[in-house]
């Protein structure tokens, strides 16, 4: 035994060179992560040992862990107490000589990890804990935690667990508020980054991003410094350099990036990564001179060779050419560049250039053309739209124009309320001798702001259409104001007039357009529509009927009731789409009563009255459970189950039912069912507390 123990003692001496110079009286949590030699040190005396046991064993009769309690074909909390008590008193060569033995005995045996762990940090094992950190599971964990503690109330986690936690809580915190662009929270949970050390690079990104949506100059520009300045050792990956970069290029003026890139290109290999950051580069710098009105000077050719000569040309390159060559007056080159662009890419800000680069040439036929072409995409903006087609409006003779072009003029005039387009339209209508729709939009003019030829094309309208009573009454209203017209008037001779696509009357044209706006979702825009026709008297009630899914689509609660209840007096599928939207406007409003009220009133399809009924009997279930009336949350949600089938929401909230009206089997066996399917802290805490109640029960 002697001579075994030397052979021990020689192996220890042998791997010394393997331990920390401070051995092992330093802090045993330091020395976890610090001593990984230990480790290997007892590995390789289990391996060398041939026979042998320790000597002198202590009693096994101290308090051990429940980690040390090993699977059937282990050693259970007796066999494993010399080898903690040697551990807890330093003495490894008995650690050594005690895990060979436990090895020869238990072939399956692997030294525990909390071995070299102060007492105070051994406990229960951690599995069921680091299940929960991998799904994120905060509240489960200070759940398993406090319950750990009431049973074992010396009992922490250790200190790896600990701080891996703290980080993925930090992890969490800032992904989320990222995602929610929530950038004040994001902010706030990374407050203990430095990032002249920090190592997760992506945290830093995520902290980058905030800053510069806060416009919190200064200390983005101290997280920029300390991922791209790091020197020696502490200089990070180029690949992570470069992608710093790439975000820089966001954050500050094309001088300042390129000063840190000349600093960091300091090898062939960095220089290679930084040709996408400087590709990068240019176009920065040619939007910032497409977009600064007091730039000048023309960029170099030499600069812009990147841009035209790239293998693979991308649309927003291109634009951006033509967009360059405009401002420095060259329009014949950006209609070029805006036309292999629009081939790429066909969208409102293409179309837009391509149309100016033609116009500033004066080629007004081919940049009507293109704007006829783009009607869609430039619809978002009515404005540009409108003065695009108005060119051929107030050139009727120089062809003939395609009724969707009427119709989309017509449209951007109301959006705009524009009254020196609704004249030139009315002109248009004039001269093609549709007089009533002539009438209509010198109207619509007036309205909007009146003036001498808009009162004179109105007066010429109305004698056409042969409106003398009309006619009498706008000369009193204005005949004082512009006395010069009305003699013109009366002379002019009737237009020669062309055959010309059909001009929509003003109500014709909100007609069309409010039902386009709600079906793009564009509610505020249907509503404006549909104020002009109330205005009017014309609100019919399907009119009313879509105001009411506009209102609701703005939570405009009150005025999508007003609406609903317009439509229900109509017949057919307009009522019944009115008490379908009146149902669901009144559930958004927490009038549960009413809504159901509705139904028995008006009936409806099988389908919506199932939903209906569903949504009823889920508010009735809540607002019980608010009110503690536990037996009546039950009962609703059996009467939304027959209807429906249940989502996890609401069994949770039958869980608790169960729970607090003492029928704890059956709320345990609700939260069992969830648990087996759904990783969720609320499921966890409801099963944790049935399960508790059980037991002291």
């Amino acid at each position: 035994m002697i001579v075994m123990k030397k052979h021990w003692v020689a192996l220890l001496a042998a791997s010394s060179l393997l331990l920390p110079a401070t051995g092992f009286a330093q802090d045993s949590a330091k020395l976890l992560t610090q001593a990984a030699g230990s480790f290997r040190l007892v590995d390789d005396a289990m391996t060398a040992a041939a026979e042998g046991q320790a000597e002198d064993l202590p009693p096994a009769s101290g308090e051990q862990p429940a980690e040390a309690v090993m699977t059937k074909d282990g050693p259970d909390a007796v066999e494993l107490a010399a080898l903690y008590y040697y551990a807890e008193r330093k003495q490894d060569d008995r650690v050594a000589a005690e895990a060979a033995r436990l090895r020869l005995k238990f072939p399956q045996f692997e030294m525990p990890q909390d071995v070299f762990l102060p007492q105070s940090a051994r406990g229960a094992d951690e599995s069921a804990l680091w299940k929960l950190y991998e799904r994120n599971d905060f509240t489960g964990i200070d759940a398993e935690i406090i319950r750990r503690k009431t049973e074992t109330p010396d009992w922490t986690p250790t200190a790896d667990f600990t701080d891996k936690l703290t980080r993925k809580k930090q992890r969490v915190l800032m992904t989320e508020a990222a995602g929610d662009k929530n950038w004040t929270s994001v902010i706030q949970a990374a407050g203990s980054l430095d990032p002249a050390t920090e190592t997760e690079m992506d945290l830093l990104w995520t902290l980058i991003d905030a800053y510069s949506e806060a416009d919190m100059k200064q200390p983005l520009a101290d997280v920029y410094r300390g991922i791209l300045l790091r020197e020696g050792d502490k200089r990070l990956p180029d690949d992570v350099l470069v992608t710093t970069l790439q975000k820089a290029i966001r954050d500050f003026p094309a001088a300042e990036v390129q000063a840190v890139m000349d600093k960091l290109a300091v090898t062939p290999a960095m220089q290679a990564g930084l040709q996408p950051v400087a590709f990068d580069l240019l176009r920065k710098s040619v939007a910032d001179f497409n977009a600064d009105d007091k730039a000048t000077a023309p960029l170099s050719e030499e600069q812009l060779v990147p841009l035209k000569t790239a293998a693979q040309p991308k649309a927003e390159d291109l634009a951006l050419l033509g967009w360059y060559y405009l401002k420095i007056k060259q329009p014949a080159v950006s209609a070029q560049w805006f036309s292999k662009a629009l081939a790429l890419q066909a969208d409102a800000q293409n179309a837009k250039g391509l149309y100016l680069s033609l116009a500033a040439q004066n080629l007004d036929e081919e940049a009507y053309q293109v704007a006829a072409m783009h009607l869609q995409d430039l619809s978002g903006d009515p404005e540009f739209l409108m003065n695009a087609l108005s060119l051929r409006f107030a050139k009727p003779d120089a062809a003939a124009i395609d009724e969707k072009i009427v119709a989309s003029y017509s449209t951007t005039i109301l959006q705009t309320l524009n009254a020196d387009h609704a004249e030139i339209l009315a002109w248009y209508a004039y001269n093609s001798k549709q007089y009533e729709a002539a009438s209509a939009w010198f109207q619509k003019a007036i309205d909007w702001k009146v003036a001498p030829a808009r009162v004179k094309g109105l007066a010429l309208s109305y004698l056409r259409l042969s409106q003398k009573q009309e006619f009498a009454g706008l000369e009193e209203k204005y005949g004082a104001a512009y006395p010069d017209i009305w003699s013109e008037i009366k002379a002019a001779a009737p237009p020669k007039g062309k055959k010309a696509a059909s001009v929509i009357k003003p109500r014709g044209a909100i007609q069309a357009n409010y039902f386009r706006n709600f079906q793009a979702k564009r509610y505020s825009a249907c509503i404006n529509d549909l104020n002009d026709l109330q205005a009017r008297g014309q609100m019919s009630t399907a009119a009313a009927q879509i105001g009411g899914w506009c209102y609701l689509g703005l939570s405009r609660l009150s005025e999508a009731r007003a609406a609903f209840a317009q439509g229900l007096n109509g017949s057919g599928q307009v009522r019944a789409d009115s008490a379908y939207g009146t149902a669901l406007t009144l559930l958004r409003g927490r009038l549960t009563d009413d809504a159901e009220a509705v139904l028995a009133a008006y009936p409806l399809s099988p389908e919506r009255d199932r939903e209906i009924r569903a949504e009823v009997y889920v508010q009735r279930a809540r607002a019980a459970f608010d009110q503690k009336q536990y037996q009546n949350t039950l009962d609703a949600l059996n009467a939304r189950a027959s209807l429906i089938a249940e989502p996890a929401d609401l069994s949770q909230l039958r869980g608790w039912a169960y729970y607090h009206l003492g029928n704890k089997s059956m709320a345990k066996q609700v939260f069992q069912r969830l648990n087996d399917h759904l990783a969720d802290a609320g499921v966890r805490r409801g099963l944790i507390a049935a399960s508790q109640t059980d037991t002291r029960r």
